[in-house]
Order: structure tokens, then C-alpha cells, then sequence
């Protein structure tokens, strides 16, 4: 009978601490790893983008040191628990925009001739210019729009509401801009392997709150976030339990400065990009993630889309 392994928790705040190569040095010396652990690999695959998540997985039921987690987590600093919720929805976002979107696709800014008294006027305003492009689509035989925004307001001295968006390039941007009628807008072309421009737009629409510092009461400090319904796919993780030995976790880890050529080795179609590691200060283990870029140019499959 095959043995259960539990890898299935909450990695990201368990492996919460800043780390360098000394810290794993001293950690690699002095404590003593639990029994029965060994690592996780998951890989999440989005478009040109591949990510890796190398995280402890136990061979019993929820270790005494996850639990104590669990209860810890009503007392954690509302800071650190908005750091970890950053952290999360910029991934979530980054491999929703590399999955479903591609090179010639629209980055666009949009503002407002006449400012909305408030987000729900805004809101209004915005979902009739997507109802707008989605009647221009079906006249030309072509699916819904793939779309991708955040409505946010200014900072200090620019306090209006404003439109970000992310959307495929089923028409020209000419049809785009004559559908917003509103104000003005600003429509760029998005490409994946120029100065890693999705990554860049992902960062600026999902930029900290104390970048974005809304001056006006009306967003009470939040984004409004959303997407097209239906249309967009997320990325699920594919997990491998034997990839990755405690011993070549520990050799990533004290050996950063070859870490590329080692992740190149283990995944040969894809180029090194960053990592992060991270390790838990009550039991020694590590979390480490790294991403890396696709060495082969990804293209949108053309196919009949037209609607019935």
C-alpha cells in the first residue's frame, strides 16, 4: 500500500524567514530535522513562465509544528499576514496574464473625461465599455474578450479614478479606443521577451499599497480587481515527491551562486530567471522558489473562433 505523504498546507507561512548562506549554514549544523521529511517539487506551468516550488512534505499526520501554526495564525501582525496575501495575489496574477495572454496582446490605461462621483459609477462606466467590445467581437465572428483589470485611483495630487487592463488582441486598437468614448486611453503592446514586459505590467498593476497610497476616501485604500468571466484558465500545480533529496535541497541552498546552472540542468528547456528561499525558524526547513523562462517562443493557436 502505497504511503501517504503530507504536503498539502500552508508552506508559504510556515517558511516565512529571510534567508542567507550563512543562515543555512548554521541551520544545516545545529538543527536536527524532523523525521520523515522530505521535499515536495511543484511546478506551475503558465505560458512561457515555469515556475518552481520546492517545500517539506512529512510521511505522517500534521506535524506538532504546523499545528502550532494554525494556532499562531489568529495572532500574527496584521502586517505580516498582508505581506504573505501580497505576496500570493501577485503570483495568482502573473500566471493568470502569462497563461492567457501573449505577445501582441494590449496592455491599456484608461481615464475619465467627466470623474465618476464614486467606484460603483466607475464600475458601471467600465462594464459597458467591455459590453461595448464584446458587441464589436461577435460582429466580427470572434469570442468574448480575455480580459484582465484594476480600477484604482490616483496618488497624492492625481486623485481621480482610473481603468488598467490587460486584454487580447482580437481588435485593433483603433475599435479598442473607439469603444471607451469616455476620456482618454493609452494602449500599448505587450511582449513577453522585451524587457520581460509581462512581468512588468503584472508588478505595476499589482504595485503595494504604499506605492499606490490613494489620497481620496472613496476606494478606502483598495483596488478594485476583476476579469472576464468563463474565458481564463489558472495554472495548477503539478507535484513530483521524489525530484528533489533533503541533500540537494541543502546543496540549492549553500550554494546559491550556481543555483541557475543547477535548476537549468534539472529543467533544460527553460532559462533561470530569479529565486527566493526562505526557511522556518523551528524547524530548520526550507522553501525555496524559483522561476524560470520558456527558450521556446510561445504563439496563440489560430482556430475558427466564430460564435453560433
Amino acid at each position: 500500500m502505497k504511503k501517504k505523504v503530507f504536503d498539502d498546507y500552508d508552506y508559504e507561512r510556515v517558511y516565512n524567514q529571510s534567508f542567507n548562506e550563512l543562515t543555512g549554514e548554521l541551520l544545516n549544523e545545529v538543527v536536527k530535522p524532523l523525521r520523515g521529511v522530505a521535499y515536495t517539487t511543484a511546478t506551475i506551468k503558465a505560458g512561457n513562465q515555469l515556475e518552481v516550488e520546492i517545500y517539506p512534505s512529512f510521511k505522517k499526520e500534521i506535524p506538532e509544528m504546523i499545528k502550532r501554526f494554525k494556532q499562531k495564525k489568529r495572532r500574527e501582525s496584521s502586517e505580516k499576514q498582508k505581506n504573505l496575501n501580497d505576496r500570493n495575489a501577485k503570483k495568482k496574477m502573473m500566471r493568470l496574464v502569462h497563461e492567457n495572454f501573449y505577445t501582441g496582446d494590449y496592455w491599456c490605461t484608461f481615464t475619465f473625461k467627466d470623474e465618476p462621483k464614486d467606484l460603483e459609477t466607475t464600475e458601471k462606466l467600465c462594464h459597458n465599455f467591455f459590453r461595448r467590445i464584446n458587441r464589436a467581437r461577435k460582429k466580427k465572428g470572434l469570442e468574448n474578450a480575455k480580459y484582465v483589470y484594476v480600477i484604482e485611483e490616483g496618488t497624492a495630487g492625481t486623485e481621480r479614478f482610473h481603468l488598467h487592463l490587460i486584454m487580447d488582441n482580437g481588435l485593433t486598437k483603433a475599435e479598442v479606443e473607439s469603444k471607451w468614448k469616455i476620456g482618454a486611453c493609452t494602449l500599448r503592446t505587450l511582449n513577453y521577451y522585451k524587457d520581460e514586459n509581462f512581468i512588468g505590467v503584472c508588478k505595476y498593476m499589482m504595485k503595494d499599497e504604499q506605492t499606490y497610497q490613494p489620497t481620496a476616501a472613496r476606494m478606502k485604500g483598495k483596488r478594485r480587481w476583476g476579469s472576464s468571466k468563463g474565458n481564463l484558465v489558472m495554472p495548477k500545480p503539478t507535484k513530483n515527491r521524489t525530484k528533489m533529496s533533503r541533500r540537494k535541497v541543502m546543496d540549492l541552498v549553500l550554494n546559491q551562486d550556481s543555483i541557475s546552472e543547477k535548476l537549468e540542468r534539472e529543467y533544460p528547456m527553460y532559462h533561470f530567471k530569479e529565486v527566493e528561499i526562505r526557511y522556518s525558524e523551528f524547524n530548520g526547513l526550507f522553501y525555496i522558489y524559483a522561476r524560470m523562462q520558456s527558450k521556446k517562443l510561445r504563439r496563440r493557436e489560430s482556430k475558427c473562433t466564430t460564435r453560433t
